[in-house]
């Protein structure tokens, strides 16, 4: 009888929740192991975390699994999950490992992979590993119970990535400019109210405390209504939230009006391409972006293309792959081609202050470039990802609402990568029923699965 096929990778990495397989410890070592067998053992692997309790114990697993096939390690301690890319490339070493579950919840956690390029793994490779692990699962950890010594460095790979990111200003300084941050309790927390301090900027942090489990807990760059607010009663240049391993940005302009990655895209997009270091006029985004962004094509001559993939790795490919300039996601993914293969909350605020001082704009006027079409997105969390296919009475109600729409409107539906949240995004000029109707879809498909799984338990 053939074994099931375990399927690890989702949009980003392994993730999921770090009680449960495959973060077992046994499961880890396997993880290592199978790492080391597709990329080969010379050379280093570069290790780093972010903030979550469960980070060192993970790191101690998946360390025995590669110690175990005779390969070194190297110990980051807490950075950006960017700085794995820098690194990797900076000192040739053959890969890195980001043990980190992104803007998650401390319960979960996860695993990222660079190559040597600082590339994240494409879909290919990320296959041969899961075909790998799959191929390993019923091999007994004959390493587990040897101990492994693990020193983080804490300052000297740090120090190369601040240093990294002040270079990359472009301005002279941020004198007399006063910027609030919201670190989430993650890895900013170690860097960026440096890093601002030193180019000159009054700088106010909250959520720079982490203690394990307040990672992304009510802030950060998926709660970032509290810092409008503080970024406008405090009358500041502006603001910055990121999310736990530092590659989202979401800015505050200083009104307090919070600015999606759609505005930030747009507005740098014009920028680099009036600084004539837009290359072939081509700006990468998906299909989660609003269609606002379309204006510039006509009025810019800016040609977007849409990547397929809803994660920034599919970003980096297309940015690649067309030699584009700047790419990214509404949701805070930036990736600027000429500097870093994968996305940077901090390289990307480094880059738009530098924009904003280069023009002497304040950040509502500089984004203030596109007009976005009236658009909502529903989070619901949901007991199991069934295909959409499957969900009849759902895809009849979805069905029924395109032809309402007509050319004025879309509805995307897709299940979240990395946690199980379907996502529906309703967009259209009729803005009283898009709320209504994305809530109607949401619900249809949540009700739908429920009733399928209570009798699928009854049938068994």
């Amino acid at each position: 009888m053939e074994s099931i096929k375990i399927k690890f990778f989702g949009t980003d990495g392994i993730r999921g929740n770090s009680s449960k397989f495959p973060f077992y410890n046994s499961a880890l070592w396997i993880i290592g192991k199978s790492i080391v067998e597709i990329f080969g053992n010379k050379g280093y692997i570069f290790i780093i975390r972010d903030t979550r309790e469960s980070g060192k114990r993970i790191q101690k697993e998946l360390a025995r699994g590669i110690i175990s096939c005779g390969v070194k390690l190297i110990f980051g301690g807490i950075m950006p999950t960017a700085a794995a890319s820098l690194i990797v490339q900076n000192l040739k070493y053959s890969t890195a490992i980001v043990i980190s579950a992104s803007h998650n919840s401390y319960i979960d956690n996860g695993i990222k992979i660079f190559n040597s390029n600082g590339l994240k793994l494409d879909d290919l490779m990320e296959t041969r590993i899961e075909d790998t692990i799959n191929k390993n699962l019923n091999m007994k950890p004959c390493f587990f119970k040897k101990k492994v010594f693990i020193k983080e460095e804490k300052t000297f790979f740090l120090k190369i990535y601040k240093n990294f990111i002040i270079k990359n200003f472009l301005a002279n300084n941020l004198k007399n400019k006063t910027i609030i941050l919201d670190c989430a309790n993650g890895v900013s927390s170690k860097y960026a109210t440096y890093i601002l301090k030193k180019l000159g900027a009054k700088v106010v942090a909250l959520n720079i405390k982490p203690n394990g489990k307040n990672i992304n807990l009510n802030c950060g760059s998926l709660y970032p209504n509290k810092l409008a607010k503080i970024v406008k009663y405090k009358k500041a240049f502006c603001g910055f939230a990121f999310d736990g391993d530092g590659d989202r940005l979401v800015c505050i302009d200083e009104k307090g009006i919070v600015r999606d990655g759609d505005y930030f895209l747009a507005s740098m997009a014009i920028w680099l391409k009036n600084k004539g270091k837009l290359k072939n006029n081509i700006l990468i985004t998906n299909f989660m972006s609003n269609f606002g962004l379309l204006q510039l094509e006509k009025r810019e001559n800016i040609n977007i293309i849409f990547s397929e993939g809803v994660g920034d790795k599919y970003i980096s490919e297309d940015v690649k792959k067309y030699q584009a300039s700047i790419g990214g996601e509404q949701s805070g993914h930036f990736i600027f081609g000429d500097i870093l293969p994968t996305g940077d909350g901090m390289l990307s605020a480094i880059m738009i202050l530098s924009a904003l001082c280069d023009t002497n704009n304040s950040m509502s006027k500089f984004m203030d470039v596109i007009k976005k079409l009236p658009q909502i997105v529903i989070n619901k969390k949901i007991l199991k990802k069934v295909p959409i296919n499957k969900l009849l009475n759902s895809c009849e109600l979805i069905k029924h609402y395109k032809k309402y729409f007509g050319k004025n409107g879309r509805i995307l539906i897709r299940y979240s990568g990395t946690e199980n949240i379907i996502r529906v995004m309703v967009e259209s000029k009729k803005i009283k029923k898009i709320k209504e109707i994305a809530m109607n879809i949401a619900n249809s498909i949540e009700k739908e699965i429920v009733y399928m799984l209570c009798n699928s338990s009854k049938n068994t």
